[in-house]
């Protein structure tokens, strides 16, 4: 007579018993060994990332100051030297928009370190104090404090 729910048992000789045994450690073998390799490869590397990601703030936020270093030098007035510290705020310019494209590829449009505007309005200041200087018929002082503060305004942005 059978029983309802009752279900047939499998006898399981030494052999097999053995043989599950290894497949079970071998089983938990690989997946210690995965565990560890990539504990060894991944953590360290996100450590590389937060460092490479402070440096790359740092390099702009000095670049940032060095270029209000730079527009602070110019006069109101233009002189002989006017047109190579533009030529230096233009390269910082360009050095901070590099940088923070390198932040992009590293990790993505919402890593920006910079909003999108800041560039295009800074070569924008940047063209319209350089057309005066070329001039050199109308005082520089509007130009020059409109770059200045767009400047310090990028400055206070990344130092938060």
């Amino acid at each position: 007579m059978m029983y309802r729910n009752s279900r047939p048992r499998i006898q399981l000789t030494n052999a097999d018993l053995r043989l599950q045994r290894r497949v079970l450690l071998i089983t938990c073998a690989v997946l210690l060994t995965a565990a560890i390799v990539f504990g060894v490869l991944y953590f360290p590397g996100r450590g590389y990332h937060g460092q490479v990601q402070v440096q790359l703030r740092q390099r702009v936020y000095g670049a940032c100051t060095s270029a209000i270093d730079e527009v602070n030098r110019l006069g109101s007035i233009v002189t002989s030297s006017a047109a190579s510290r533009i030529g230096r705020v233009r390269q910082y310019i360009f050095y901070m928009e590099q940088l923070n494209s390198i932040t992009v590829a590293l990790d993505g449009k919402g890593a920006s370190m910079v909003p999108d505007d800041v560039f295009p309005t800074l070569y924008s200041d940047l063209e319209t104090l350089e057309e005066l200087i070329l001039q050199s018929t109308s005082p520089t002082l509007d130009a020059r404090t409109t770059l200045l503060n767009h400047l310090q305004t990028l400055q206070a942005y990344l130092n938060r």
